[in-house]
């Protein structure tokens, strides 16, 4: 829900709370106000009978004698501290033939040491006549609140959020790659010139922090790679001389050690690419034809271990991704297939528009599957694999949003991959009903 949309629904919330609330102190007031005005009228209506009576007019013939009562009570019953008082309830009102709300102010005089008890009414609204208007000019005004409210919900965003939105859209065309500053658009409104201060520290520091980075990674790789050459050179210099066979085996597993610790540094430099999004599509690679060529390319070492190879590889499958990054991801893939395989074991290959999947036998891991993503994780602790292929080839799926997932069942290793950021990869499995079928057919 849109944050517009939620300050409205609020202050719609408010607003019907405060209509209520002042709907009622509205009646109530309107009510106490007729009253009191009709109490004043009334006592003045007491005092001018009063004078009548003192003057000894005659009062038998004014108009308002008909809702007028006057007594002469004694001594003691007059009041002490009030001189009058008025009571409200229903009586009959004669002229309509109804029942109606009636008011009656009663007054208290002495006139000539004489006491007098002057009564005049008169029908005012009720609560049942007063509320229909009420409640009409309730639904007036909510109706015109919710007028004011739409109006207003197309107008916030349009104007005051507009600032904010603009800010949007630069922080979404902001890239670390083009190491320029962020220009952020000028507003007066002080919460988002907040923001924007706080958007352009943290983004002058990513790009200080990113360009620091990036400087040590490619002074390290450059530094590291002269002693790894000269060490190198050295032991194949060494090889060359005279040397018994025990100095011949360390100098050998020197060497074994070197070039692991070349491929992790190679490995950790392209993760770091990958994870920096340094590598973009420039258009749509043919897979079809990279994933015959890496399986050709390990056609030697695939018939050496005596391994089958099943393939299903559909024509012209296109995926928007860098041609290195593919064929990476076909690589690693392919050769992890073949080194945990088994001695006359088999890998299937199959390849639509929907996705890649790739099976072959081999051991279970000794890990949970999950984890063999991880960097330096190995299904097999004993084995020369560094771990980081399996990292290389999730890190390649989240750069172009593919769904790709691992499993082991029935002595079967299957990785399959989801072109379709919306189909799951656990899909390719279920629609090829693996491990049912113990080799798929081309």
């Amino acid at each position: 829900m849109k944050l517009t949309n939620k300050f409205t629904i609020w202050y719609f919330a408010i607003m019907m709370v405060v209509l209520l609330i002042g709907g009622a102190i509205v009646y109530f007031e309107i009510q106490w106000k007729i009253s009191r005005v009709e109490v004043v009228r009334h006592e003045k209506l007491n005092d001018l009978i009063a004078q009548q009576v003192s003057k000894g007019s005659d009062y038998s013939n004014h108009p308002t004698r008909k809702r007028a009562t006057i007594s002469e009570i004694p001594a003691d019953s007059m009041p002490k501290e009030a001189s009058s008082y008025y009571t409200r309830g229903v009586g009959w009102n004669p002229e309509y033939q109804r029942n109606e709300y009636r008011l009656v102010v009663t007054s208290f005089y002495t006139i000539n040491s004489r006491h007098y008890r002057i009564s005049t009414y008169s029908f005012i609204p009720s609560f049942y006549q007063l509320l229909p208007g009420v409640v009409d000019s309730f639904k007036w005004i909510l109706l015109l609140l919710l007028i004011l409210v739409a109006i207003s919900g197309k107008l916030i965003p349009k104007y005051i959020l507009s600032p904010f939105k603009r800010t949007l859209k630069v922080i979404q065309c902001f890239d670390l790659k083009q190491r320029k500053p962020i220009l952020l658009p000028e507003t007066r409104t002080d919460e988002f010139k907040e923001l924007n201060e706080f958007l352009k520290k943290m983004t002058d520091k990513a790009l200080e922090d990113y360009q620091s980075l990036k400087e040590f990674a490619e002074n390290a790789s450059h530094e590291l790679q002269t002693p790894t050459a000269i060490i190198r050179g050295k032991l194949d210099l060494l090889m060359e001389s005279d040397i018994r066979d025990d100095q011949a085996i360390l100098i050998a597993e020197m060497q074994n050690a070197l070039e692991k610790l070349s491929r992790i540094h190679s490995s950790l430099t392209l993760l770091t690419k990958l994870e920096n999004k340094e590598y973009t599509a420039q258009k749509p690679v043919c897979l079809s034809a990279l994933t015959r060529e890496a399986l050709e390319s390990f056609e030697e070492l695939i018939q050496l271990k005596s391994i089958e190879l099943e393939t299903y590889i559909e024509d012209k499958v296109y995926i928007d991704l860098h041609n290195a990054l593919a064929d990476l991801l076909l690589t690693n893939l392919v050769s992890n297939a073949i080194r945990h395989n088994i001695p006359g074991g088999v890998i299937n290959v199959h390849l639509t528009k929907a996705g890649l999947l790739i099976s072959n036998t081999g051991l279970p891991p000794q890990v949970p599957v999950a984890e063999l993503f991880e960097r330096f994780k190995k299904g097999d602790p004993a084995s020369d694999s560094i771990g980081i292929g399996l990292a290389i080839v999730r890190q390649i799926c989240e750069l172009m949003n593919f769904n790709i997932v691992y499993e082991y069942v029935s002595s079967r290793h299957i990785i399959a991959i989801s072109f379709q950021s919306s189909h799951p990869a656990s899909k390719l499995l279920q629609n090829l009903n693996f491990p049912l079928y113990p080799v798929m057919q081309p």
